[in-house]
């Protein structure tokens, strides 16, 4: 929707629907300008006759009106979009009527090649905005507030009816989930809305309200559900913390305070431990242990997913070094790489020769890819670097299987060898028909592929038993054991192996 066009239109459509041509000329309006009268004059002058919201788009129209300065720096269509907030926010204080502000972030498996395209996404997003302009009502507006957000904002309602926001909410979460046919290629993208109503903003301007629903988005993206939060001050809280540890990201990684965190896997058909998986911890000395998704988007604001691989990767090859000094069986250590790091052209070089240093096998190194990897198709650095680990003798997992669009032909393309099946399919499949029944079709069209199988996020002995009996190779989740730094992990193999062997010697003599 373009805000030149835009305004005009609604400004007639206003004055049509309340039928104040006749009472209001609008050279009054005018008039008012041109002699110089600030936007709270024209509104006080105006807002017996025209009502509130006939006078919002008046007071849009004489604030474009007043032109900037030459020397001005052009405003961006956030800026716009800030501006329009405020003048709303303004307009609903003291009145029984309300507004909300909504950002709106489509799936980023639009990225190309690791950078947004304009030959390719231009057109992807502005189909998107013409979508979602359709899902509003025609006063509300609906603006592009950066690369994949969009931001849109509600005319004034009723400060109780709060049904006509979640019913906007409901067909904006609709249309964007709509595939979109481009160049031949049918484009699936879910959406995170965050979303501020006025009364919650933690000021009565439009940056205040708007900086709340990026809070808000920032809220949905971590939960990763393609939902939709609601701004709290807590999550501005959250958002002071993230930048905090943003600023101490580097020195964490170059003191030790980040480091991997240990969590097995098992196989169902020996109950032997068949590898680990690392995940980063920082053990923080004012927030205690911190868990990825508490500090990653703290990584990503500084730019440091490069150096927590190599910190992860490091760390891990001594973890396998000092585990085979000590007479353990560990198969292999899973590590999980990022997008951002897979885009690095040196990445499977330096891998490699990691790997060679501590005279490893590169077999006991499994990479472990989310399903949002497998969708760059056309990222050349992303496909060199997992066919060069692959060729290497690396093996590849792909992450939370099921959750995103990967296809049975990006499985063959990426070379992966084994899927983890998320733990949203794992929840339950003991009790839940639906869930055991997801399950076993993983199951079977892994078998079909010849490709090993994992289910993550096992947390009790009944899911455990349904997953071996489904015919899933391996297990992991808090029901077997939760991540553990390296120091209790020794004690752990020790214990379990010696379970397993106490058990086989029960069993033959029970035989």
């Amino acid at each position: 929707m373009h805000r030149t066009s835009a305004r005009p239109a609604r400004l007639r459509a206003a004055l049509q629907r309340w039928e104040i041509a006749a009472t209001f000329p609008i050279f009054v309006l005018l008039g008012a300008v041109a002699v110089g009268l600030t936007v709270g004059e024209i509104a006080g002058l105006s807002v017996a006759a025209l009502g509130l919201p006939a006078l919002y788009y008046l007071r849009k129209w004489a604030i474009a009106s007043m032109a900037s300065p030459p020397e001005a720096a052009p405003q961006t269509d956030r800026d716009l979009f800030v501006d329009d907030a405020d003048a709303l926010m303004s307009f609903c204080a003291g009145t029984n009527t309300s507004t909300a502000v909504m950002l709106i972030e489509v799936d980023p498996h639009l990225m190309v090649g690791g950078e947004w395209r304009s030959k390719f996404t231009d057109d992807v997003f502005t189909r998107v905005q013409k979508r979602l302009a359709l899902c509003v009502r025609d006063t509300d507006i609906v603006a592009r507030c950066g690369d994949n957000i969009f931001g849109v904002l509600l005319q004034p309602i009723p400060r109780a009816d709060l049904d006509i926001v979640l019913s906007i909410v409901e067909r904006l979460q609709s249309c964007v989930s709509e595939p979109i046919a481009l160049e031949g290629q049918t484009l699936h993208f879910h959406s995170a809305i965050g979303l501020c109503l006025d009364e919650r903003s933690p000021a009565p301007t439009g940056a205040a309200i708007v900086a709340a629903a990026d809070c808000a988005l920032r809220a949905a993206h971590r939960a990763n559900d393609g939902g939709v939060r609601s701004f709290t001050k807590q999550m501005q809280k959250d958002v002071e913390v993230e930048h905090q540890l943003a600023g101490q990201v580097h020195a964490a990684l170059a003191t030790g305070a980040i480091r991997p965190w240990f969590q097995p896997q098992l196989s169902t058909d020996t109950g032997i431990l068949s590898g680990f998986e690392a995940l980063a911890r920082w053990h923080h000395p004012e927030l205690g242990i911190l868990s990825p998704k508490q500090f990653l988007p703290a990584v990503a604001a500084s730019h440091a997913f490069s150096q927590l691989g190599e910190v992860i990767l490091l760390h891990s090859l001594k973890a396998l070094k000092s585990w085979d000094t000590a007479g353990l069986r560990v198969q292999s250590v899973s590590i999980n790489l990022s997008v951002e790091e897979l885009r690095d052209p040196r990445l499977a070089d330096r891998i490699i020769w990691q790997v060679d240093r501590f005279d490893q096998n590169p077999e006991r190194i499994c990479i472990e890819i989310l399903e949002t990897v497998t969708l760059q198709d056309g990222d050349d650095a992303i496909i060199r670097n997992l066919r060069t680990l692959r060729g290497a003798g690396f093996r590849m997992d792909l992450d939370d299987f099921g959750t995103g669009h990967a296809s049975i032909s990006h499985i063959a393309r990426f070379g992966v060898g084994r899927i983890k099946i998320d733990k949203s399919f794992v929840a339950n499949v003991d009790t839940d028909p639906n869930q055991k029944r997801l399950v076993a079709a993983i199951l079977s069209m892994a078998e079909q592929l010849r490709i090993e199988t994992l289910a993550e996020g096992v947390e009790t002995p009944g899911e455990h038993s349904t997953l071996a009996q489904l015919g899933c190779a391996h297990v992991q989740g808090y029901g077997i054991a939760k991540p553990m730094p390296f120091e209790d992990t020794i004690g752990w193999v020790s214990a379990h192996n010696a379970k397993i062997t106490n058990t086989r010697i029960g069993n033959r003599r029970l035989g």
